[in-house]
């Protein structure tokens, strides 16, 4: 079944609820047979949309009834481009829709017809859903309002023959810019992306070219003619013109350098000519974050990245050399961290000792190394060094330097407890005697006190009775030989020392 035009539809409502009424009232026909014809009537034999095609047009990305005026605005006369416009063609109903004109599909006519083209659409059949597009173009020659009418013929009933009015505005001749890249025109007030670059690094320059599309020499303001509102986005405008004739081009750069932090950057960009006019788009880029070396140190699992005060080594013999103390220097960052040295400047610097870094003066991203410092003091007591990390770039791309304090005591003697069985020596006791305790690292010393390889240290009497032990403090570490002899006052040089004891260890640790 046909789809009828909206009066066909109407005339046929009327004419059915007259049947209706008339069959209801006709005497004889009887009250069943009235009902069948009224239920038949109004059911429509069947349910469904009739299938046929649908005719929308769109300009701008707006559908238009048929009727509607299209403005193609203002246009200089004898440009070379002219103004264009884009209209669409769909099918929106559900079978084949036909574009019958001809010669042409779409048929342009009217007073100014002159002065406004059309580009065909490529197809005269549309599908159900499908759609085609075709052009406008106004290209004034005289100035003035100007008037045209378009005409699109199809098969769809409702609106077999589509209208559309046509008005634009001619100008007098004056100079018109735009701007594009390659292909990529861009719009008035619009925004041109020039994608990502690193931070503190320089993108690819990219070239922008403006053409005088208007039909008048463009004087070109300035100099400069261009003007950016961001350093990121620097200008090169060598061998850029101070006039572009009509229809003529000139290009100039964009180069994007993104500085300071990461993000979005954006520059306002203007082309400005003859006093008063100025093309302005903006263009826009992202500065990624710069791959830098980041340093971290620690030992046993606490942090020195600032540098501070290692755990002390404790007490050590001169000249023994203590357990090593492992620092860990890792990157953490991006980028290869380089220049690393290790130094000593300040402090007891002979009494400590540092190890090579493990990978040399270089680290990877995400690597790490060691090196070890060791305690031997030269001398007793408190020792102090700063031990220092140093990088060029090691603070996010930075110099860094961070300094450890380190510190350990010479250990001053190791006492050791000699206890002997007192003596019969006359006076031992009295006034003037006592004992001496002699003590040294060679067996079978003899015990007459030197000073340096053989000591002797007295335990006299105090008034009474004489103590028969004595804590000795031995000034290294080895085996130790002790003597203990008594003396009297009438007996100065004492008895005979006691037999040799056996060694007693000292360690070094």
């Amino acid at each position: 079944m046909r789809c009828l035009p909206m009066n066909q539809k109407l005339n046929l409502l009327i004419l059915l609820t007259f049947t209706t009424l008339f069959t209801i009232g006709c005497p004889g026909g009887g009250g069943g047979g009235a009902g069948l014809g009224l239920i038949a009537l109004l059911g429509g034999g069947g349910g469904g949309d009739v299938p046929a095609p649908k005719l929308e047009v769109e300009y701008e990305g707006v559908s238009r009834e048929s009727g509607a005026t299209l403005n193609l605005g203002s246009e200089p006369v004898n440009t070379a481009d002219g103004k264009t416009g884009t209209v669409t063609i769909k099918n929106t109903g559900n079978v084949a829709i036909t574009l019958p004109g001809s010669p042409n599909i779409v048929a342009l006519s009217g007073t100014d017809a002159s002065q406004f083209t059309v580009t065909q659409p490529a197809t005269s059949t549309l599908a159900a859903g499908a759609s085609a597009v075709f052009t406008l173009n106004f290209k004034p020659t005289t100035t003035g309002a100007k008037t045209a009418i378009i005409k699109i013929q199809s098969s769809d009933a409702a609106v077999a023959s589509f209208q559309f009015n046509l008005t634009g505005t001619a100008e007098t001749a004056r100079p018109r810019l735009a701007v594009s890249v390659a292909a990529t025109q861009i719009s008035e007030n619009g925004n041109y992306g020039m994608g990502s670059v690193e931070i503190d690094s320089s993108g690819t320059a990219v070239t922008f070219t403006v053409k005088n599309t208007g039909s008048a020499v463009a004087n070109l303001d300035g100099p400069p003619a261009v003007s950016s509102t961001n350093a990121n986005f620097a200008l090169n405008l060598g061998g850029f013109p101070t006039t572009i004739a009509a229809n003529a081009s000139a290009t100039f750069t964009i180069q994007f350098s993104p500085t300071g932090a990461s993000g979005s950057k954006t520059s306002n960009i203007s082309v400005s000519y003859d006093g008063s006019y100025a093309f302005l788009f903006t263009v826009s880029g992202t500065g990624t974050p710069k791959p830098v070396p980041t340093i971290a140190i620690s030992h046993n699992s606490s942090s020195f990245t600032t540098g501070g005060s290692i755990p002390t080594f404790g007490v050590v013999w001169p000249t023994i050399t203590s357990s090593a103390k492992t620092v860990t220097i890792s990157n953490t960052g991006t980028a290869t961290m380089t220049g690393i040295t290790l130094s000593k400047p300040s402090g007891d610097t002979g009494d400590f000792t540092i190890s090579a870094f493990s990978t040399g003066a270089t680290l990877a991203a995400g690597a790490s190394g060691t090196f070890t410092i060791q305690f031997a003091p030269s001398t007793t007591g408190a020792r102090a060094a700063v031990v220092r990390v140093a990088t060029t770039n090691g603070s996010n791309g930075s110099a860094s330097s961070a300094d450890l304090n380190v510190s350990g005591t010479g250990k001053t003697g190791a006492d050791i407890l000699v206890s002997w069985t007192g003596t019969n020596e006359k006076a031992a006791n009295a006034t003037d005697g006592g004992y001496k305790v002699c003590y040294s690292q060679t067996s079978g010393f003899t015990a007459v006190h030197n000073g340096t390889t053989i000591i002797c240290a007295d335990v006299p009497n105090t008034g009474g009775t004489t103590p028969v032990s004595k804590v000795i403090s031995v000034p290294t570490y080895g085996n130790w030989y002790f003597k203990v002899y008594s003396y009297g006052k009438y007996n100065t040089t004492g008895g005979s020392p006691s037999a040799q004891t056996s060694a007693v260890n000292v360690p070094s640790t």
